[in-house]
Order: C-alpha cells, then sequence, then structure tokens
C-alpha cells in the first residue's frame, strides 16, 4: 500500500510505501498525516495546510459497505481538525489500486487534474472544466478519460473557496451526487489548484486477503448479520428520509430555525410521499451509492415530467431545507438539493444559513422560492451568494444574528439536541464540530442521565468504523467483534475488537490535540446557550447535561 503526496507548487507526485501493518486509513489517515504534516496555526486554505483523501482500511474488498472514502485537513469552517466521508465509486478504485492515502500541499498557479491508474499518477490541466458545475465536468472528464473513471471533485464553490463548499464523488451511475460534505473540505481542495481527480483501476481485481479463507468467513458473517437486521429493510425500502416521521413523532425534527421539534405539513416531505412520487414519475428507492453495499438506502427522484433531478435525497437535505425552512414542497427541496450537488455545497449548512435570515426578515419561513434564489446567487458568486456560501455562523455574523445553530461554527443538523440529549453531547463534543454522523446517540433520548456516556462510546466505535471506510450503518452488523475480523484477516495481524475501540480512541485524541493546539479548547465543548434556555415545543425540554459531565467525555 502506498501514500501520493503532491506538491500542487512544482508539480511532483511522490510515491511512498506505506507500512501494512500501520491499520490507519480513512479518518485515522487525516489524522495520521495532519498530525505529521500539518500545521495546528496555518491557515486552513495556505499552500502549507494539506488536503487529504483516504480510502478505508477495506476499500477495494468484497467486505460489504467498505466503500467510502474520507476528505479532510483543517477546516476553514471550523478552524480545527476536519473529515468528511462519501460513498461513491472511488474508494474501492483507490483501494484495489493500493492508494491508502492522497496528500496534496502547495499550490498550483493553474488548475489541475490528477489522473491515477495501474500505471502512476501525473497531473494534467484541467482546461475546460474550469468554472463548471459538477455534472457536466464530470461528462468531460468522461469523455477525456472513459467511461469506466471514477470522478473526484469540486463544483463552483469549492473553485472560490467557500468555507460551505464539498468534495463530490460519482456514484455507481456515475453522478456526482455523493459529497463529502462538511467543513469545507472542497475549499481545502479548491485551494490547491485541484479541480478533479480520475481514478481508473482497469484490469485491477480486487484485494487479496493475508488469510483467505479467514477473510471470507468474516465477511459472510457480517454480511448475514446486515441482511438479517429488520432495520435493513426499513432503510431499503423507505430511505433515511423515514426519520422524517421518526424525528417528527419525537419532537427531534428541526423545523422553522430550529425553533419547534415538529413540523405540521411534514407529509409533504416523508418517505411514503418521496415513494408515492417516484412510483408514478419512474424514480426508484432502495439504490446502492458504492460497490458493495447491501443495504442500499438511497433514492433517485424524478421530477412531474420524469426527468431525473437528484440520487441523494437523504433525510438530513430534506429536513433542512424542508422542514428547517418551512417548505413542504418536496419537488423544491429536491431541485435545491440538485444545485447544492452541481455547485458543491453541503445542504445541512445551507439550510441552517437561509433559515437564520428569518431573524433579520430577510427570509419568510415556507418561501421556497426565495430559497431556491438564495442558491442562484452562490452559484454567481454575488456578495450575498458568498456570504450564506460560507455557512451559518458567517452569515450571523454579518447580520447581527445572535442566535446560531452552530457548534465549534459548523451548522447544527437534523435530530434537535433538545429532544435527543445524548445526541447533543456528540454536537457540543466532537472535534469534528456539530456532525450528525460523529456519534449517533438516541436512547432515553429526554433524560440527561447517563448521555456522555452514551455519546463516549459512539464516538469512539464511530471513529473507528471511519478508519476502516465501512458505511455507519455497518453497525446494523452489529458490533465491532463482527467488524475486527474482516480486518484482522486481510491483512494478516491479531486485531481484535479491543483494538478496535483503541483505535478510535486514539484517533479522537488526535482530533483534540490538534483542536487544542489550533486554539479550539474544551471550552468550545457546549450547544449555544438559548437551547439551554429556550424550551423547545413540542417536547418542552431544553439541554440540561451539566457542562460539568461534558467536560469529562475525553476521559478515556
Amino acid at each position: 500500500m502506498s501514500i501520493l503526496k503532491i506538491d500542487m507548487s512544482k508539480k511532483e507526485i511522490v510515491k511512498e510505501v506505506f507500512p501494512k501493518d500501520n491499520l490507519v486509513g480513512g479518518r485515522a489517515m487525516i489524522d495520521y498525516l495532519l498530525t505529521e504534516y500539518g500545521s495546528p496555526t496555518a491557515h486552513p486554505l495556505s499552500p502549507a495546510a494539506p488536503f487529504i483523501a483516504a480510502p478505508g482500511l477495506l476499500a477495494g474488498t468484497s467486505a460489504p459497505q467498505s466503500g467510502r472514502m474520507s476528505f479532510g485537513g483543517k477546516s476553514p469552517l471550523t478552524g480545527g481538525i476536519k473529515e468528511a466521508n462519501s460513498g461513491g465509486t472511488a474508494g474501492d478504485k483507490l483501494g484495489r489500486l493500493g492508494i491508502r492515502a492522497i496528500m496534496v500541499q502547495g499550490k498550483s498557479d493553474q488548475w489541475q487534474v490528477l489522473k491515477i491508474n495501474a500505471e502512476g499518477a501525473v497531473l494534467e490541466p484541467a482546461g475546460d472544466i474550469v468554472g463548471m458545475e459538477n455534472y457536466p465536468a464530470c461528462e468531460k472528464l468522461r469523455e477525456r478519460y472513459g467511461k469506466k473513471i471514477s470522478v473526484i471533485i469540486i463544483g463552483p464553490a469549492g473553485e472560490m473557496k467557500l468555507a460551505n463548499s464539498t468534495v463530490a464523488v460519482t456514484d455507481p451511475e456515475d453522478r456526482p451526487a455523493r459529497h463529502a460534505g462538511r467543513g469545507g473540505v472542497g475549499a481545502m481542495m479548491g485551494s490547491k489548484g485541484l479541480k478533479a481527480i480520475v481514478v481508473d483501476s482497469a484490469g485491477v481485481s480486487l484485494r487479496k486477503a493475508a488469510d483467505p479463507d479467514a477473510f471470507k468467513q468474516a465477511v459472510k458473517v457480517a454480511v448475514e448479520t446486515i441482511q438479517n437486521n429488520p432495520l435493513r429493510e426499513v432503510f431499503h425500502s423507505l430511505g433515511t428520509n423515514v426519520c422524517i416521521d421518526v424525528d417528527g413523532d419525537r419532537g427531534s425534527l428541526p423545523t422553522r430555525n430550529h425553533r419547534h421539534g415538529a413540523f405540521e405539513k411534514r407529509k409533504g416531505l416523508c418517505a411514503n410521499t418521496m415513494i408515492e412520487l417516484n412510483n408514478a414519475r419512474g424514480g426508484s428507492m432502495g439504490n446502492a451509492c458504492m460497490p458493495g453495499c447491501i443495504v442500499q438506502c438511497s433514492p433517485i427522484f424524478h421530477d412531474a415530467d420524469g426527468n431525473h433531478v437528484t440520487s441523494a435525497l437523504e433525510y438530513e437535505t430534506v429536513a433542512m431545507l424542508g422542514a428547517n425552512l418551512g417548505i413542504d414542497d418536496l419537488d423544491s427541496v429536491a431541485r435545491m438539493d440538485r444545485r447544492c450537488d452541481e455547485l458543491g455545497l453541503d445542504t445541512i449548512e445551507v439550510g441552517c444559513a437561509i433559515g437564520v435570515l428569518n431573524d433579520v426578515g430577510l427570509f419568510e419561513f415556507g418561501d421556497a422560492p426565495r430559497a431556491e434564489a438564495y442558491i442562484e446567487e452562490i452559484a454567481q458568486g454575488t456578495p450575498m451568494g458568498r456570504i450564506i456560501g460560507s455557512g451559518v455562523t458567517q452569515t450571523a455574523n454579518v447580520f447581527g444574528i445572535d442566535r446560531i445553530p452552530a457548534v465549534k461554527g459548523q451548522g447544527i443538523p437534523a435530530h434537535s439536541a433538545r429532544s435527543l440529549k445524548g445526541w447533543g453531547v456528540t454536537y457540543a463534543t466532537s472535534p469534528q464540530g456539530a456532525d450528525h454522523t460523529a456519534g449517533v446517540v438516541e436512547d432515553d433520548p429526554l433524560n440527561p442521565v447517563g448521555q456522555v456516556e452514551r455519546s463516549r462510546t459512539a464516538q469512539i466505535l464511530t471513529a473507528a468504523l471511519d478508519a476502516t471506510g465501512l458505511c455507519m450503518f455497518t453497525f446494523l452488523a452489529g458490533t465491532p467483534e463482527i467488524i475486527a475480523p474482516m480486518v484482522a484477516a486481510l491483512y494478516g495481524v491479531g486485531w481484535t475488537a479491543a483494538d478496535f475501540e483503541e483505535l478510535g480512541k486514539e484517533m479522537l485524541r488526535q482530533e483534540r490535540a490538534f483542536n487544542i493546539k489550533a486554539g479550539i479548547g474544551p471550552e468550545a465543548d457546549g450547544l449555544p446557550d438559548w437551547m439551554r434556555t429556550d424550551q423547545l415545543p413540542p417536547t418542552g425540554s431544553v439541554f440540561d447535561v451539566s457542562k460539568k459531565e461534558i467536560d469529562q467525555l475525553f476521559n478515556f
């Protein structure tokens, strides 16, 4: 396995062998490389600040759900360490090619494309795709490099180096609909002058395990366990958008700028409505976002004329561009999702940023055309568009808004912390900022007791999972005892569930240490004050896990 070290200033590429027994990948690789080569005090978009892309430990194998890929560095949104991960086909291809990570430093004076195949890696001028939105740019790249490539790309938002920009990865249908969304990773990539990475694994087979029989058996156990979990069928049939009703029922659906936990018009957004529309229009449920996915939770959404709109209309997007903005029209939400995919924007952060504008009379809840118009302003690069594209904290600060739904500068996602207090602890404490994938906690949601312990466990296990390249839904397979044997057999090492847990702990230690050196210490571990004082209807709850308890989370 190797690391590609790219110096964009010199247009030099060094392929460095990475020790096989050093079991870091995905998010753990970002932690490792940023600690080794990054500076906590550097500007996130400076030539010295590395941009890192890393498939997981199990990439390029037959392990189920193993194709996710991590992107990160120092975030222009939070000022701290950041990892965002995505589905798509690139992680699998890079794993097959033996690439453990791509680390990009320096800055090119002209936009470049990094081409990677079995023969090696080379930088080439980006040419006419500069300034293009993601969909047409990917079409151009397929014309240039072949139909079977995977593409990692930034849109105009990343080229503008907006703090809310994403990195897009093409899905099994070759659409740039899978996004590493959070933290401004698109701006990190754009700051290097890197428009796209093209990955071609033609002629390269799946990776061979050190212990083939043990690996085959471990994979078999994982697949059967996932398939036998009743939640697999729920997500397969209804998609993640089933959470519109789940969160609505329990009062944790962000509505009208996080002022309510239930949306009276949620029927217009729910999974059943999406299914009805798709059945009538030729869309579909139950699609895979990456090779080897057996949950297949993604919908492909069509408009009233039967035309494809978006391939990843997930819960977070529907909630934050729908209920959080008081919008109940799924077609409007789908159009906004597609525009965000084309431009390379995080839908969570966009929803938060537009939502706060209600506080100064610049947005009326339910005004879908106005919300869509704001996204077009981002596309045009207007001053207002650049403000919104810089995230909710920057938007609020520009307009003098003090009620900001953010932690460490990053917008709070679509599970309300006042009604899901364990999830709130994760938002408050994660080195990644408020992040819906950093550690899911749903037990006893209105009771503050025990939530720190639950969040600690969830964050440790999620971090380790992010290192493997496995989708978070792999936890449908149960415990690390099911996941660890796949890693052990692939690499031929004695790696146990305890090692899996220790990896997660070490990752969080590294991330926290980086943030402290960057000036983001324990004092930043908390939710906005108004979440402790303002009751959230309909539960009437506030976030009441004490700061003293929260400060104990990293005691491990």
